[in-house]
């Protein structure tokens, strides 16, 4: 934190006096008092994935679109653009399109089958495929934990996830070193009790009193759980020992958690009050949880909005999920993996410049309609934050894991930048990547001289170079170094 900014925050607190711990919102209040006086917020970062790759006929620049002027409302060949939330204040309370960079023909070199490479997009890693897992940790636990920029929050970083809670490389984003995945959380219950189950109004002492009740009993947990492991974590191989270590590193941030309290970390926020869970009585996919995705994806973006404008963390991920149920809100088929993604057929400019023709435009615009779903999550995520006031200091990257979805490409992927990002990056703008082929061999691959990659860890070196870590000059594991090298251009 820098001196002017150190200096504001103690003026705020001597103009409001002791009495401001029992304000509503009062680290939020505490940050606009910063802000309007010109300090500089922390940076935070969500990264997200929706499914299903990209109709890139209703999603790419059209003719006459240029960087800073473009349509998001056209409609064609009977489907409607899919990024139109970002431009539509009569849903989301504002256009957002000022808020958002759109960067088209970004690769995911994985290495994988499709399915199993939304582990690569915040590692820029290649897929092991005996442990279904990439090869280094993902974009925010190495912020978070690894260059430490999550200890001055109570939660270091969270994982969130819409139905499934399983963590191969297909279904999670979140890795720590050596690839060991996160685990996930699915129920949004369980999600703000996370956040928020430490923290309790001051003029309640019923509820001071259970809190700290709740902090001694975990601090007692966590110290025995500790022993056990530090006796045996000497005795473990390195692969056994690499797990085990995320197992400390969850228990550190517990014990960050119960000691909230005396850090003073999020003193004084008061959280909205946890979701009502029977909006969602079921949780999994394939187990009845599929009709109540929607409101699960609801959930987690006030969750996330919440502790994000409370500071109680800066990173976190959310997997999405899709609409996979019989009378689905949008129409679409019940199997929306094979009756919507797997009968896109694009035409050249989804299908990696491969000269295909027109493609089916019937089965595009369904496609289209989907993504357009999850862009919405999206747009309300920006307005959730928008109305907090912590849009401007966020970072939201967003994609997934194909980009023909029938071709299992990992090629063109959906790339999306939204927020404000503290000014780092210039949204409000369209950028497209050079061709991977040239023109005269579109039918090129990655193993040719000729082919050039706009790999996504260019991308994430540019995120890390943005929360400050400028030594950072590569990101992610690839056969071809020149890929995980350098930053992606006209970004700032």
């Amino acid at each position: 934190m820098k001196p002017f900014e150190k200096a504001t925050r103690r003026s705020f607190f001597r103009a409001v006096g002791a009495g401001a711990a029992t304000l509503p919102f009062y680290r939020m209040l505490e940050d606009s008092v910063a802000k309007a006086a010109g300090a500089t917020l922390p940076l935070r970062f969500i990264g997200l994935y929706h499914p299903h790759g990209v109709s890139a006929e209703l999603w790419a620049m059209q003719a006459g679109d240029t960087e800073t002027k473009f349509d998001l409302t056209y409609s064609k060949n009977g489907g409607q653009c899919s990024l139109q939330p970002f431009d539509d204040a009569a849903t989301y309370g504002k256009s957002f399109k000022d808020k958002i960079l759109l960067l088209e023909g970004v690769d995911l070199m994985s290495n994988a089958n499709g399915h199993d490479s939304a582990g690569t997009i915040l590692t820029g890693s290649q897929i092991d495929s005996s442990g279904k897992k990439p090869k280094n940790s993902s974009i925010d636990q190495f912020l978070a934990v690894e260059r430490n920029l999550g200890a001055a929050t109570p939660v270091t970083s969270i994982s969130l996830g819409v139905g499934n809670d399983t963590t191969e490389s297909g279904t999670t984003l979140s890795f720590g070193p050596g690839g060991a995945p996160l685990p996930k959380i699915i129920d949004p219950v369980q999600a703000y009790n996370t956040l928020f189950a430490n923290y309790a109004p001051t003029n309640d002492p019923a509820a001071q009193a259970a809190v700290l009740r709740h902090r001694a009993l975990g601090r007692s947990v966590v110290d025995f759980v500790k022993g056990d492991i530090n006796r045996l974590y000497p005795k473990l191989a390195a692969p056994e020992q690499q797990k085990l270590q995320q197992h400390l590193d969850s228990l550190r941030d517990l014990e960050k958690q119960f000691d909230a309290a005396t850090t003073g970390a999020g003193a004084g926020c008061m959280p909205a009050g946890p979701p009502d869970a029977s909006k969602f009585p079921h949780l999994k996919q394939y187990n009845q949880g599929e009709p109540y995705f929607d409101a699960i994806t609801n959930a987690f973006i006030d969750i996330l909005a919440q502790a994000f404008a409370c500071d109680i963390t800066r990173f976190a991920t959310l997997f999405m999920g899709d609409l996979s149920y019989s009378a689905n809100p949008l129409g679409l088929p019940a199997d929306n993996h094979g009756g919507v993604a797997h009968t896109y057929n694009g035409s050249d400019l989804g299908s990696d410049g491969h000269p295909v023709g027109a493609g089916d435009p019937a089965s595009q615009a369904l496609l289209a309609k989907f993504n357009r779903y999850s862009y919405g999550k999206i747009a309300l995520l920006m307005q959730k934050l928008d109305a907090a006031g912590a849009l401007d200091n966020v970072l939201i990257y967003a994609s997934s894991d194909m980009g023909n979805p029938a071709l299992h490409s990992t090629r063109n992927v959906p790339t999306l930048l939204a927020g404000g990002a503290n000014g780092l990056f210039r949204m409000g703008r369209r950028l497209k990547m050079a061709a991977d082929c040239p023109s005269g061999s579109p039918w090129c691959s990655p193993t040719d001289a000729t082919f050039t990659a706009t790999a996504n860890s260019k991308l994430l070196v540019s995120i890390a170079q943005a929360f400050g870590q400028t030594d950072v000059t590569t990101f992610g594991t690839q056969t071809n170094p020149a890929w995980t090298a350098g930053t992606l251009s006209n970004l700032t």
